[in-house]
């Protein structure tokens, strides 16, 4: 009988592989969920009591450890009443309240202060994720009121487009393309305002929802309050100095607004100091039930502004620490030098499985941790203009194989960490994927940006077309858009208007 060699290829599947995409894809809500199952599942591994742990990959490194080895508080970033004390035109007991204010008028302040140190339950990610319930509210105040059909559409649209905060920072023109480009509603940036500021600003609660910046957030609470002299005054310095106010120009402010006494200044700056910079965090009741906690999103990354320097953190505030059991690792070793080998080793068979199943799930949570760190702090330093500024139109081209190019992992890892994790930024919560450019779709405005551009150059000079018509031949062509955005991409070519164009 022949002997036949034969040579196969079989892909061996990795466990320990298998474990860690798993981890990496897990959001953090998920994550907790898998360890917590995996300490009933593995009697050698425990719990560690460490609560509200924020990764941070640099400082974890170095100790080698879960969380931060220096076990220090991040600094406050709120301004203390000792930034005044260069300001000698009023003393503390004087100015009483200090007004904390950015330098950057379109950022909302820190709103910290309107909680209680010993308030036990509250949790600062609670206000930041609760978007979609101060949403809802909004649009239930909007079912109230007698406005028109078409009023209450747009007025429920400009509330999709606030941020966590309860700010619109998109521009009009921006939501009057994407109006007409996804849901064919065409609209003038005249008549959004119009319901902006008649509707949104005018007629919901809580007071400054939908302003465009602090500035404006801040007028809207104030011209509601009653006509005293310190809201009155307060009224002035916001909408006439606020560039000192946020620079804590004080003598500045008595000087131009011609304020007698520090007294009148004081009173000001107190009320001031007590309005609400971030009204979308104002929650109703119903936001405290279980059911609508269940349904918050956890963001699992955290990014910051610190003086220009983003800082990024890894949010396992509520994921369970692990390692394994000191009591069963010493039973092991008791086991493995007892006289009665044949008696303990069903014993020491099943102890060193589990001790080594969790010390390569332990591996493999760092090894997650590890990965999303790397990745996440790519993306942040791809798109550092867009975690700077918040603005949509800041965000750069970016692919998940840029991404995968520049911290050497594979595609599938980052579309594992972009798919199902969010950003918590000053901006407010967002989905990481969100953060990438669609290629395709890239590629298709080039292509249409293209095919207008030859459409115009080789138009009747005598009788060039209109917009309406420049959009009617690029459908011809397969590629059917509005006639607005036939108008962004002209104007972005340099080409003017049809009568313009228009030669004898």
């Amino acid at each position: 009988m022949a002997q036949v060699s034969r040579i196969e290829q079989k892909q061996k599947h990795n466990p320990d592989l298998y474990l860690v995409s798993t981890l990496v894809q897990a959001p953090s809500d998920e994550l907790e969920q898998l360890i917590n199952e995996k300490l009933q599942e593995n009697v050698a591994l425990e719990a560690v009591d460490q609560p509200d742990a924020i990764y941070n990959g640099a400082e974890s490194n170095e100790g080698g450890e879960f969380g931060n080895p220096g076990g220090e508080e991040p600094a406050d970033s709120e301004t203390s009443d000792s930034t005044y004390e260069s300001d000698t035109s009023i003393s503390d007991k004087e100015r009483g309240d200090a007004v904390t204010l950015d330098n950057d008028d379109d950022d909302p302040v820190d709103t910290s202060s309107n909680h209680s140190a010993d308030d036990e339950d509250f949790n600062p990610i609670d206000n930041a994720v609760n978007a979609d319930t101060f949403r809802d509210d909004l649009k239930k105040q909007i079912e109230l009121l007698d406005i028109t059909p078409e009023e209450r559409f747009l007025a429920c649209y400009i509330i999709d487009c606030l941020d966590e905060s309860g700010y619109l920072r998109r521009p009009f023109a921006e939501l009057v393309d994407d109006l007409e480009m996804t849901q064919h509603y065409e609209t003038s940036v005249e008549d959004l305002e119009a319901v902006l500021v008649e509707i949104v600003q005018q007629e919901l609660e809580p007071s400054g929802i939908g302003a465009r910046d602090l500035r404006e957030c801040m007028l809207l609470q104030l011209e509601e309050r009653k006509a005293t002299p310190a809201n009155r005054l307060a009224y002035e310095i916001v909408s006439r100095k606020f560039d000192d106010l946020s620079n804590k120009r004080f003598d500045r402010i008595e000087q131009d607004l011609n304020i007698q006494t520090h007294a009148e200044l004081v009173d000001a700056l107190h009320v001031i100091r007590h309005l609400n910079p971030k009204p979308g965090d104002m929650q109703p009741a119903t936001a405290k039930t279980e059911e609508l906690k269940a349904q918050q999103i956890r963001p699992d990354f955290i990014v910051r502004n610190e003086d220009g320097q983003l800082v990024l953190t890894l949010n396992d505030g509520d994921v369970p620490q692990v390692r394994i059991s000191a009591d069963y690792e010493q039973l092991y070793d008791r086991l493995q030098g007892s006289n009665d080998e044949k008696a303990n080793r069903e014993g020491i068979r099943f102890l060193r499985e589990n001790i080594q199943n969790a010390r390569t799930f332990i591996e493999a949570l760092e090894q997650r941790r590890n990965t999303l760190m790397e990745v996440m702090q790519t993306i942040v330093d791809m798109q550092r203009a867009y975690f700077l500024t918040g603005l949509v139109e800041t965000l750069k081209p970016m692919t998940l194989q840029d991404v995968a190019d520049r911290c050497q992992y594979d595609i599938s890892t980052i579309s594992r960490v972009s798919n199902s994790k969010y950003v918590d930024t000053e901006f407010g919560i967002v989905l990481v994927k969100d953060l990438f450019t669609n290629a395709v779709a890239d590629s298709n405005q080039s292509a249409i940006i293209q095919a207008l551009k030859q459409i115009i150059d080789s138009e009747d000079k005598r009788h060039p077309l209109t917009d309406e018509a420049l959009a009617e031949e690029l459908g011809k062509k397969g590629n059917k858009i509005a006639r607005r955005t036939v108008v962004k991409y002209r104007e972005s070519l340099g080409y003017p208007v049809a009568r313009l164009r228009k030669e004898a």
